[in-house]
């Protein structure tokens, strides 16, 4: 774990004012000016243990040298003594202060952008563009809970009696939908030149401190409680897909020419949604286990935003061949991610609800992980800086599952297979 106390001195106002407009509830009175007094403490500190380091061997080298004179060895012993222990004091008060620093300094959030919506939650969020015609029915859009247990296609009664609630058995023909979702997104993305990856499912504590705002996100996380080998750390499973694939950079040094670096990954994911008590209860929208793809890019600075639109047309991309109806928001500085300067999210429509959900988020996160799990790259001249890491949703499959059977429910209630699927699905309607 890396962090950076010089970064607080440097942006104390930024962070300051992004602390107020995130509507944060800091851990200490003051969080920034805290951390600068911490840094000039830490430093003072080490400064007098290596002056007293100093004095302590100047001291044993004149005991060496002083061969007669026992009363003064036993002074020189008593003061050798004395200064070790006051080593030992200051080292023990480094220790505490560095822990302290450490604390705040993860809590930090990152800097906010100046475009991102002032505001303190998703009703403040400003719709950039939408897409598709919203179609006026003559029947009543079943959700996709009362779609799904009436043709079969899911069971949440079984999945609750051995795994309890928000897991789901996904059964027929929506298992080959999901995983046709999980092919055409893989390639897509890959076809933008993103590399596919298949992630571990687990990070150790350490790494997952760096990537991750522990504050306010542990509580969210599954925590690993089999007996670790001895020296392993505990570990937790992931909450999503980018997690490890930003994490395997850790204690990098990145040589400027492999950037950007852009990566897309398939995995499960794991979350106890600790902060949505009362919300989506039933249905698979909000699951304790989903499937997602993913997007993720190391870069220079200075292409960061560059980027970040591409990661966001990648997926507009989709929903558009998909031929469902969504819309971009710029994200309120109160309902981004703590790690993002800026955030964009993608809803797609439900007919079900008459309204749009969420189906994808995409960070601009600067160089808040890059810090803390230390990733830089090298230019040719040997310069050494942090990269800049982005993430953004490919698809979340069960959510994009329950976009398909709102838009293309028919009223008979059988569900037609959007045409991009149809080559992986080999069926047009479930």
């Amino acid at each position: 774990m890396n962090y950076d106390l010089n970064y607080v001195r440097d942006h104390k106002e930024e962070l300051l004012s992004s602390i107020k407009k995130r509507f944060l509830n800091p851990p200490v009175e003051k969080p920034v000016e805290r951390l600068i007094e911490l840094n000039e403490i830490i430093k003072k500190n080490r400064s007098d243990v290596d002056e007293l380091r100093h004095k302590r061997n100047v001291i044993s080298k004149e005991f060496a040298e002083n061969k007669e004179d026992n009363q003064t060895k036993d002074e020189e012993r008593k003061t050798v003594r004395e200064i070790m222990q006051q080593i030992k004091t200051l080292e023990d008060e480094i220790t505490k202060y560095e822990e302290e620093a450490k604390n705040l300094f993860l809590w930090l959030p990152n800097i906010v952008s100046p475009e991102a919506p002032e505001g303190k939650d998703d009703n403040d969020n400003v719709e950039i563009r939408n897409y598709g015609k919203i179609e006026k029915r003559d029947f009543v859009t079943k959700s996709h809970i009362d779609l799904g247990l009436e043709r079969r296609l899911l069971d949440i009664e079984n999945a609750a009696k051995i795994t309890g609630s928000r897991f789901v058995f996904i059964k027929g023909k929506l298992v080959q939908l999901e995983l046709a979702l999980e092919m055409y997104s893989i390639e897509k993305i890959a076809s933008k030149g993103y590399l596919p990856l298949m992630p571990p499912f687990m990070i150790i504590r350490d790494i997952y401190g760096g990537i991750a705002h522990m504050a306010t996100f542990e509580d969210a996380l599954y925590k690993v409680t089999g007996i670790e080998e001895e020296g392993e750390e505990e570990r937790f499973l992931i909450s999503t897909t980018e997690h490890p694939l930003i994490a395997q950079y850790s204690n990098s040094n990145i040589p400027e020419e492999e950037l950007p670096i852009k990566l897309v990954g398939i995995s499960p994911a794991f979350r106890k949604e600790a902060g949505a008590h009362g919300k989506d209860t039933k249905g698979i929208f909000r699951l304790h286990q989903f499937d997602q793809t993913e997007q993720i890019v190391l870069c220079k600075p200075e292409d960061s935003q560059k980027f970040h639109e591409e990661m966001l047309a990648n997926i507009e991309e989709i929903w558009k061949e998909l031929k469902i109806p969504y819309r971009v928001v710029s994200c309120s500085t109160g309902d981004m991610g703590i790690r993002d300067i800026k955030q964009y999210d993608i809803e797609a429509y439900r007919y079900s609800q008459e309204k749009y959900r969420e189906v994808g988020s995409f960070d601009n996160t600067t160089d808040w992980i890059s810090r803390r799990l230390n990733i830089k790259y090298i230019d040719k001249k040997g310069n050494k800086d942090y990269v800049y890491t982005l993430d953004g949703t490919g698809l979340p499959m069960q959510r994009t599952m329950i976009a398909i059977m709102d838009t293309y429910q028919q009223k008979d209630g059988t569900i037609l297979v959007p045409e991009v699927l149809r080559k992986y699905t080999n069926f047009s309607e479930i």
